[in-house]
């Protein structure tokens, strides 16, 4: 059995929470390893055999040690290498030239750079000549493919996203407001649900719902648990991610298993994750999400064409069955073993 230390600069309740992490910490469980899992620098024990962080931020420091005392290292996560659209938010080349100096640090330290997309394995390693890039997609867990069987009725439009101000951009929340302000001018009942974590933008994103007089028909929420996560996918016709970048689309995905229907961007990794099994629009392209809204609502038979597919290339390609086989392959190829 190896000792593997999970290290992320995040909450524990985040890391608790939060299905990409949870989802590697457990398919390292279940392969055999024993896992600890830390978020502080000091917290890390002085004997492990390896080193798995989450994001390249943070590593350059832990991962250097881990080299220093002859262990492994390995990073994990979401790049933001080159963001289509500025306004999507800050990638790698956005940030300053000390920030990216200890990224391009940790990156080449590590003896294994998993990224979540396709995309970034090979644009980051093209940029640093890398060796160490491998492809580790996020995984989507059982519990959201039973829910495509369970009686409930799917009335309810979703989005699922941290509302901090950047990410609410960068997820095209505001995009799907201004889409609902339009649906409701047009007469269409409809019932929104925004959740995700509350983060600084929160406030505003209450106060647009208020400004756009959609209070009658717009829930923004907040956080929920993954058992009311899993009710609201249960409840969901049509989830709505019109991002203007993804790192993967992991809550789109996870609407996939769950047999809901998705309009989306072709941003980042998710044509790569969702393929020809979702609905596209433009980013910031409100009247296009309107009118595609309106067009399935009134067209149910697609959606379960659509959803139907979606469900089975999910089951297919980014099952936890699939993370764990990815997992144990990588870690052969390191030569750590359970």
């Amino acid at each position: 059995m190896s000792k593997i230390v999970f290290y992320c600069h995040d909450t524990l309740e985040n890391i608790q929470s939060m299905e990409y992490y949870r989802q590697d910490i457990e398919a390292l469980q279940v392969l055999g390893h024993e896992v600890i899992v830390c978020n502080r620098y000091r917290d890390i024990p002085w004997r492990f055999d390896v080193l798995f962080v989450w994001w390249w931020t943070y590593a350059l420091l832990p991962v250097a040690l881990a080299r220093l005392a002859g262990r492994r290292a390995i990073i994990a996560g979401v790049y933001n290498f080159r963001f289509e659209d500025p306004s999507s938010g800050r990638d790698y080349f956005g940030r300053s030239r000390l920030q990216r100096l200890v990224i391009a640090l940790a990156t080449r330290l590590a003896q294994a750079n998993l990224f979540t997309s396709s995309r970034e394995v090979e644009e980051v390693a093209a940029h640093f000549g890398l060796r160490t890039a491998h492809y580790a997609p996020c995984a989507v867990g059982d519990a959201y493919f039973a829910l495509a069987g369970r009686a409930a009725e799917r009335n309810l439009l979703l989005n699922l996203a941290w509302s901090g101000s950047e990410n609410l951009q960068r997820k095209g929340v505001w995009t799907i407001l201004e889409a609902a302000a339009l649906l409701k001018q047009r007469g269409l009942k409809f019932e929104l649900v925004l959740a995700g974590k509350r983060g600084d933008g929160f406030p505003a994103l209450q106060q647009r719902v208020i400004d756009l007089d959609l209070s009658d028909c717009v829930s923004a929420v907040g956080e929920v648990t993954l058992d009311e996560k899993l009710d609201l996918f249960s409840r969901t016709r049509l989830y709505l991610q019109p991002s203007y970048f993804e790192g993967f689309g992991l809550a789109a995905a996870e609407a996939m298993a769950a047999g809901c229907c998705v309009i989306t961007t072709e941003a980042g990794e998710v044509p790569t994750v969702v393929g020809d099994c979702g609905v596209y629009v433009q980013p910031g392209d409100s009247q296009g999400l309107a009118d595609s809204i309106e067009a399935l609502l009134t067209d149910p038979e697609r959606i379960a064409e659509v959803s139907g597919r979606g469900r089975e290339r999910i089951r297919r390609l980014f099952s936890f069955a699939a993370k764990k086989a990815n997992f144990d392959s990588l870690l052969r190829g390191l030569s750590i073993q359970s």
